[in-house]
């Protein structure tokens, strides 16, 4: 057992747990549904912190109330990381575990391959999320047109994310799968210009292909 181990496990009465008055965290109800969904999949996986001294709950607000509204009564019983420690430190500690500064954040590229694996719903993403973490934009930087065909790329993603994804469940295999990166706008648009084909944020490789193989025997004949 590590010296550093600060808790102990402990089963109690949900009636025993408080929530904290000053908990400064808040969710929204699309997150909140996330949560849900998640909780539903795979059960409570990860023990609430509860402070014995106060009998305040130190960290798990929202998912203690998701568990709430699922198990239908605040009857039942709990097994929780118990700590014991005095309110000062219980703020502290209820920070420090919501505290993204203190957290570390996603390798976009192993997360990119690892959503082709799983069902990214059950792991507390839905599809804006996943467009906004792995294709991320500043609104601020672009005009109404962008903005426009933005949301018709976005459209277009999701479905092709999903084909993706639902190939890659039957397949196991997203080595089909490639990222062109292109160094600044003009650049990209140059490519999709020498190709001759519409300027897309998601294209069908054969497509591609297609237009090389075409463009080759063209120039062969000539």
């Amino acid at each position: 057992m590590s010296k550093y181990e600060g808790y102990t496990m402990a089963t109690i009465k949900r009636s025993q747990i408080q929530n904290a008055s000053y908990n400064p965290r808040k969710i929204s109800k699309k997150n909140r549904d996330n949560l849900r969904k998640g909780l539903e999949a795979h059960k409570l996986v990860v023990p609430l912190t509860w402070n014995i001294r106060t009998g305040n709950l130190v960290s798990g607000h929202q998912r203690i109330k998701q568990l709430d509204e699922m198990e239908q009564t605040k009857d039942y019983e709990l097994t929780v990381a118990q700590i014991d420690v005095d309110e000062k430190q219980e703020k502290e500690i209820n920070i420090l575990l919501n505290n993204q500064s203190a957290m570390g954040e996603f390798d976009i590229d192993l997360l990119s391959g690892l959503i082709e694996e799983i069902d990214y719903d059950l792991a507390g993403f839905d599809d804006k999320s996943i467009d906004t973490l792995l294709g991320g934009f500043d609104p601020e930087m672009l005009n109404d047109d962008d903005l426009q065909k933005r949301a018709d790329d976005y459209d277009e993603g999701i479905a092709h994310r999903k084909r993706m994804q639902k190939a890659s469940q039957k397949t196991n295999n997203v080595d089909y799968y490639s990222c062109l990166v292109f160094k600044d706008e003009s650049n990209r648009q140059e490519f999709f210009a020498l190709l001759g084909i519409k300027d897309e944020m998601y294209i069908d490789g054969n497509k591609v292909i297609e237009t090389i193989r075409e463009k080759f025997t063209r120039k062969n004949i000539e």
